[in-house]
């Protein structure tokens, strides 16, 4: 009987060793322009995101957490440039933990009435995060850099009820420029586009997040 046990001890030990040497391989990716993205993988299969990962831009830590089989699970943090925190995410429970108050973003949920219990969505990741990588990806397409003056720059994220965008919007409004446009959603990867949706009274309903801030040309 001893001899089992002490057998069957050495066996799980192994296995949970060989488990967590499995995943000691470190890769980066370049997601795009100034953006990289190192994680840990099996080493048995290099594809499979497995362990700590961390989101980098111009080399300053925005996000960081743990995946497990290719997927976000737990705890993710999300950060400005300047390293504050921005939003702590749970991939695994599906709800923010921390937020930072924005003022500069606004909500709309359908039907919602004063006096009604409003959860608002959330877009994940954070709403400087969401700024950041859709700038990189259109702003050459702006082309407001020859122009003088400064603008108001909205993004609108068009949910249905259960946090999937339906349409994703930008408008650019100056003294003289005033232009809305649709954003194709295939520029992006699926993590950068994840919100969950809002609530009325403990009912999921379709909602609008809409994120501004100002953009200066010379």
């Amino acid at each position: 009987m001893k001899t089992l046990l002490t057998a069957l001890f050495v066996t799980f030990t192994l296995s949970a060793f060989a488990q967590k040497s499995d995943s000691t391989t470190f890769r980066s990716t370049n997601i795009r322009d100034r953006f990289l993205e190192r994680y840990t993988v099996l080493k048995s299969s290099k594809n499979i995101k497995n362990g700590f990962a961390e989101v980098l831009f111009n080399q300053k830590q925005i996000a960081s957490g743990d995946y497990q089989n290719n997927e976000r699970v737990n705890q993710w943090k999300f950060y400005l440039l300047n390293g504050v925190l921005e939003q702590v995410y749970n991939y695994s429970t599906k709800k923010v933990e921390f937020e930072m108050e924005d003022k500069s973003t606004t909500y709309h949920l359908e039907n919602a009435k004063e006096g009604d219990e409003i959860i608002r969505p959330v877009k994940i990741g954070g709403n400087f995060s969401a700024i950041l990588v859709i700038n990189r990806i259109l702003y050459p397409d702006m082309d407001l850099r020859t122009r003088n003056g400064t603008y108001m720059v909205s993004y609108t994220y068009f949910l249905d009820e259960l946090g999937r965008i339906m349409k994703l919007e930008r408008k650019v409004v100056g003294s003289d420029f005033n232009e809305t446009k649709s954003i194709d959603q295939n520029l992006f990867r699926p993590e950068e586009l994840a919100c969950n949706p809002g609530y009325v009274n403990g009912k999921p309903v379709k909602s609008t997040i809409t994120i501004s801030h100002h953009l200066t040309g010379n």
